[in-house]
């Protein structure tokens, strides 16, 4: 490194066509330049230098040696303008992991404006229910909705969002609507096999803050995908529940309907995951800051 260093001295010198000059342009004193170029002329085993009192010239050797110092010169700033440009404007591959609905209604969007913004970062979207790997399959950030595992990933949460009961119009008019989480007891309930407890848990009434357990141990129906579920639901096969950002759409176009309003349950988080806390790429922390501005302000989100 001390080579480099002085090889950066030296051409700042011929550059410069003064000790004095090259001295003000590095920001240190004549001093430091004068032994720095003394030290490179000792490792090189020539004289780099004419000195006398009015001028300053190469030698044949010097001359020999600026060429080759200078083109390390320039290819060591190109390639330090080349990582300014890469910690400023992403590339390569981003790959992400998601839950199918959240991939498919909140991510597609932020890709497209991600695309138009930064046309060299390509992505690599993996959308799948069940919990991957992320060191095993190489993925930069994952999505994950409801309680965390234990890991050593990083986990940033990124904002809550409701948990609603819902059913189809179809089938609240040939079984009724419950009025009361102990009415659910006498419909038919669909499970969503793949979390590893109930979502279904304590109902609190929003007006009285009075509290009601009720735990769904099973259903008529067991399906291991999100989308399976809910296009269950909206088939009138039965009633479930789920955050509010995977059946959003459903809800206001009426294809589903809300339950048990005057109640609420408890929201899940929605959490960003990624392996490293220090030295984020900027393909993730770029993709990362659009996650977060969306959340934020997302009509299905609560702060």
């Amino acid at each position: 490194m001390d080579e480099l260093k002085r090889v950066g001295v030296f051409t700042k010198v011929v550059q410069a066509q003064s000790f004095s000059e090259a001295a003000r342009r590095l920001g240190v004193a004549k001093s430091a330049v004068s032994k720095q170029i003394n030290l490179l002329e000792q490792e090189v085993g020539v004289r780099l230098f004419n000195r006398s009192t009015r001028k300053l010239s190469l030698t044949e050797a010097g001359e020999i040696y600026y060429r080759h110092c200078e083109q390390i010169v320039n290819r060591a700033e190109i390639a330090l303008s080349e990582l300014r440009q890469y910690q400023n404007q992403p590339t390569g591959t981003l790959r992400v992991s998601s839950p199918v609905s959240f991939g498919s209604a909140i991510l597609i969007p932020i890709i497209k404006e991600l695309r138009t913004l930064y046309p060299l970062l390509k992505i690599d979207l993996q959308l799948n229910d069940q919990v991957v790997n992320m060191v095993e399959e190489g993925i930069d950030l994952t999505v994950r909705i409801g309680q965390l595992q234990d890991s050593s990933l990083v986990a940033k949460k990124l904002c809550d969002t409701p948990i609603v009961v819902f059913a189809s119009p179809e089938y609240l008019a040939r079984h009724g609507t419950p009025q009361a989480p102990v009415d659910l007891i006498k419909h038919h309930w669909i499970t969503l096999s793949i979390l590893s407890a109930p979502i279904v848990g304590t109902f609190r009434h929003k007006a009285t803050q009075k509290c009601v357990d009720h735990q769904v141990s099973g259903g008529m129906l067991k399906i291991n995908s999100v989308d399976a579920v809910i296009d269950a639901a909206i088939q009138g096969l039965g009633i479930t529940a789920m955050a509010k950002i995977t059946v959003y759409e459903q809800l206001r176009t009426g294809k589903l309907i809300p339950l048990l309003e005057d109640y609420e349950l408890e929201p899940r988080g929605i959490y960003a995951l990624y392996p490293h806390r220090e030295h984020l790429p900027p393909k993730v922390r770029i993709f990362l800051d659009f996650l977060e501005k969306h959340c934020a302000s997302a009509s299905w989100a609560l702060p």
